[in-house]
């Protein structure tokens, strides 16, 4: 475009090959961030279901010394619950607090070496230690209840 003295004006703006070069290394920067926040993504999945398994171990403990009666935290592959009977032996179980979809809430799956009875005295009615499991994908980390009680990550 010229001005009225005749000069041609610099035109404004970027031009096509300046874009193209940005638009290429954010795609670079974005392939290269992916796996690392994804890794980061299941590390903090991992840690997070391990914390809700260890929160649910200490609501049954809880529960089992207030109430005076047994309460044991269960396991299924996918999900995890407190329970606790309602009145004398062989009586129907009330679940405390819900059950845990820890599949739904953070994708994992769960490897348990047993359910984990806690006694109204706080200690856990077993002989070996208990080790409780969560894993995805590739990641994995564990709980173990020893069976005095003593929660070890």
């Amino acid at each position: 475009m010229a001005t009225p003295q005749g000069r041609h004006r610099p035109r404004a703006g970027f031009s096509l090959i300046e874009l193209l070069t940005v638009v290429s290394v954010l795609g670079l920067m974005m392939v290269l961030a992916a796996p690392r926040l994804a890794d980061a993504n299941t590390r903090r999945n991992v840690k997070g279901a391990r914390a809700a398994v260890a929160s649910l171990y200490a609501r049954a403990r809880i529960h089992a010394v207030q109430t005076r009666r047994p309460a044991t935290l269960q396991f299924t592959d996918s999900s995890a619950w407190v329970t606790l009977p309602r009145g004398g032996a062989g009586a129907a179980l009330d679940t405390i607090g819900g059950v845990q979809n820890l599949k739904a809430l953070f994708g994992v799956s769960i490897a348990s070496t047993g359910n984990i009875s806690v006694l109204p005295t706080g200690l856990v009615n077993a002989g070996t230690p208990i080790k409780v499991t969560v894993t995805k994908y590739s990641r994995s980390d564990s709980v173990v209840i020893s069976g005095y009680g003593k929660m070890q990550k």
